[in-house]
């Protein structure tokens, strides 16, 4: 039996899924297509500085985003968009490697537009990744988070069943050029074999 069989499938370029926050509002999740360019950046300028300045990548470059939307390869960064009215208001990736040693592992990241952070959007999207990730065959999610700035974040993971292997110091550097911590948090989304394997001795 190949690893490929022994998961659940998943059709992403099919996938959506329709979900409510506790506040009852109604949400569309769905992977990022190439149209999404400019509701991703508005949704990234409305950032606030404090926010953006732990963020990997300057988000504010309008042809960063471009970039993203032109080259999509959902089996390299697998782009997961909530979408309310037709804007963004939360962006989650797994980013995975197509070979090699860490071929079983995702990195997550997850970030929420601030107005949706207390109803439950943050955990949700984590959760749909944990489910997506276990539909791929991934068998470990990692996520790196800023110190400074990651507390609800931290707490977000938390309770989604990751925990905390490391705290890297200086690790990286924020936007004004400063060092920054970095919290390492892992999750086993399912064993290296389990029960969905069928051995043959």
């Amino acid at each position: 039996m190949t690893d490929q069989d022994m998961y659940s499938k998943i059709d992403i370029n099919t996938y959506q899924k329709e979900t409510e926050l506790k506040n009852g509002t109604k949400v569309l999740l769905r992977p990022m297509v190439a149209e999404d360019q400019d509701a991703l950046y508005e949704f990234f300028k409305a950032i606030p500085k404090e926010d953006s300045r732990y963020l990997r990548d300057d988000v504010s470059s309008r042809l960063l985003v471009e970039k993203w939307a032109k080259n999509l390869d959902y089996e390299k960064t697998l782009p997961i968009l909530a979408i309310k009215d037709d804007a963004i208001i939360g962006d989650a990736t797994i980013n995975r490697r197509r070979s090699g040693w860490k071929n079983h592992l995702g990195t997550v990241r997850v970030f929420v537009h601030k107005e949706y952070r207390d109803v439950g959007l943050g955990h949700l999207m984590i959760d749909e990744l944990v489910d997506i990730a276990y539909k791929l065959g991934i068998e470990k999610l990692i996520v790196e988070i800023p110190d400074p700035a990651g507390t609800a974040a931290i707490n977000a993971f938390t309770r989604a069943g990751f925990h905390r292997v490391a705290v890297i110091p200086n690790m990286v550097k924020d936007r004004e050029n400063m060092p920054v911590d970095v919290a390492v948090m892992m999750k086993d989304v399912r064993p290296a074999h389990d029960e969905a394997y069928d051995y043959d001795f």
